[in-house]
């Protein structure tokens, strides 16, 4: 009796399982973070959403739990909720990068592992004894992968989710960065001008949404002598990075501050009409 193949993707395991026009909607792409796989799921499949599940199960051993997204980024903290659709019930994921360890409670805190390369880019250009406002910090991706892989003297983390807090107090003990990750509860806007004016020479700023209404803390962290800003937006694809630009120029302006873009890339898809870029731009005081 021959012996039956595994199949060797999620398509190949639902094949005979969905209908044409099923199969037409099904997202075959997913977030791997540890061992839990993070999936989209149509609005017409969401009555498939085990099967679904079952089958990513099937074809990828490193797995024990599959999400799907339940929702939108929502709340001051911007947190996208997900549900557990098959596997072990649980939404706590351990997730490595980089040589690092992190722990991860899905649903409760903002973490996307898309943005990897981004943070072994960046930690590439830092300069011995750089200190860096990690804003945003989340559960420390960014400030603990750029203590492993640069030559940092100091990232000052700054997260308002106190779900992500404690998970970056966690994950910076995990880590052993204790010495160069200051990690700081409260708003972005509220911490600059008390705690971080002119403290920085390079500042992260990896919102999900709304970074934009930070750009003038990011610069007003910056050292006198000047310093880099790596600005993460979403935009609409075809109006490109317009709107970003205009939005440094602004900040700029405002704090009497001249600026000088240095890098501006797409950095991944959102959805069909809207994609995230980063701009690195340098600016000092005039």
């Amino acid at each position: 009796m021959e012996k039956k193949k595994k199949p060797r993707s999620l398509k190949e395991a639902l094949e005979g399982k969905l209908s044409k026009k099923e199969r037409e909607k099904l997202i075959t792409s997913f977030d791997s973070i540890g061992d839990i796989a993070v999936i989209q799921i149509h609005e017409d499949l969401q009555k498939k959403a085990k099967l679904i599940g079952d089958a990513l199960l099937s074809t990828n051993k490193q797995f024990k739990t599959v999400c799907m997204v339940s929702g939108e980024h929502k709340g001051k903290y911007r947190v996208q909720p997900v549900k557990v659709i098959a596997g072990k019930k649980t939404l706590k994921a351990s997730y490595r990068e980089s040589g690092c360890l992190f722990s991860v409670y899905l649903g409760k805190v903002f973490f996307s592992p898309r943005l990897s390369t981004e943070r072994m880019r960046i930690s590439q250009l830092i300069k011995e004894n750089e200190i860096i406002g990690a804003f945003f910090a989340g559960v420390g991706p960014f400030p603990i992968v750029f203590t492993r892989l640069s030559q940092m003297k100091k990232a000052y983390a700054v997260e308002l989710n106190p779900e992500a807090y404690k998970g970056l107090l966690h994950n910076i003990g995990l880590n052993k960065c204790q010495n160069k990750v200051e990690p700081i509860l409260g708003d972005v806007k509220k911490v600059v001008p008390k705690m971080l004016l002119e403290k920085c020479d390079r500042v992260v700023m990896p919102l999900p949404k709304g970074g934009e209404n930070f750009l003038k803390e990011a610069m007003m962290a910056l050292k006198s002598e000047g310093g880099i800003v790596h600005f993460y937006r979403f935009v609409e694809r075809e109006k490109g990075v317009g709107q970003p630009l205009k939005e440094i120029k602004e900040a700029a302006k405002e704090l009497g501050m001249k600026t000088r873009v240095l890098r501006k890339k797409k950095v991944r898809s959102f959805s069909a009409s809207k994609e995230q870029v980063v701009i690195d731009f340098w600016g000092k005081k005039i």
